[in-house]
């Protein structure tokens, strides 16, 4: 098996691939959740993507609709997320007075930080493994 290492499965694989591990070792060691549902959740999505970008470095059968795929559930998750913390914003904004506005500023540095860190190397991947309408 020879590997291009200027395809974009190669490419985006490994980059997948950082990003797992990167998430990986912030959910484990920085932010360990100890509630089931979000431990679960936050070593699901790692994993995930973690599966996925050796199956692309790989180059499996289907290996781009993979690709594909990881790039529209993280944008999704991307948009949950940003979801979430508006709603947080709005939240305490109204309720809790000076505490909701430094919560709410608070909550507005990590939706800046979301898109960054989550929301802007999927839409790369998207646009790599988009199906393309060839002209002949």
């Amino acid at each position: 098996m020879r590997i291009d290492l200027r395809s974009p499965c190669f490419l985006y694989g490994c980059w997948d691939l950082f990003f797992s591990l990167v998430y990986l070792f912030i959910f484990i060691f920085l932010m360990p959740s100890h509630e089931p549902w979000t431990r679960f959740l936050t070593l699901f999505f790692p994993g995930v993507l973690l599966v996925g970008g050796v199956y692309l470095i790989a180059r499996g059968p289907g290996a781009r609709w993979v690709g594909l795929g990881l790039a529209i559930l993280y944008l999704t998750l991307c948009l949950l997320v940003l979801a979430s913390l508006s709603y947080t914003i709005g939240m305490f904004r109204g309720i809790y007075g000076p505490l909701g506005i430094g919560i709410s500023v608070i909550s507005a540095i990590l939706m800046t930080m979301t898109v960054f860190l989550v929301g802007v190397w999927p839409v790369f991947q998207l646009r790599a493994f988009w199906p393309v309408k060839r002209s002949s």
